[in-house]
């Protein structure tokens, strides 16, 4: 598996597991631990931002 790829793939898995963290704690009832899965997701986002679409765009 070559590095890029690699990096989607951790990318959209912080992505998804931050949404199954946010979904799972907000049916419940707990907004702390649901923020935290949101904020995991867009950390998830953000590392898609700049370790993929970023470096494609730099590397021309």
């Amino acid at each position: 598996m070559n590095r890029r790829r690699l990096k989607i793939l951790i990318g959209v898995a912080m992505v998804l597991l931050g949404l199954v963290q946010a979904w799972s704690f907000a049916v419940q009832d707990m907004w702390i631990p649901t923020a935290l899965g949101v904020a995991y997701g867009a950390i998830g986002v953000a590392f898609l931002w700049t370790e993929v679409y970023a470096a494609d765009e730099s590397a021309g």
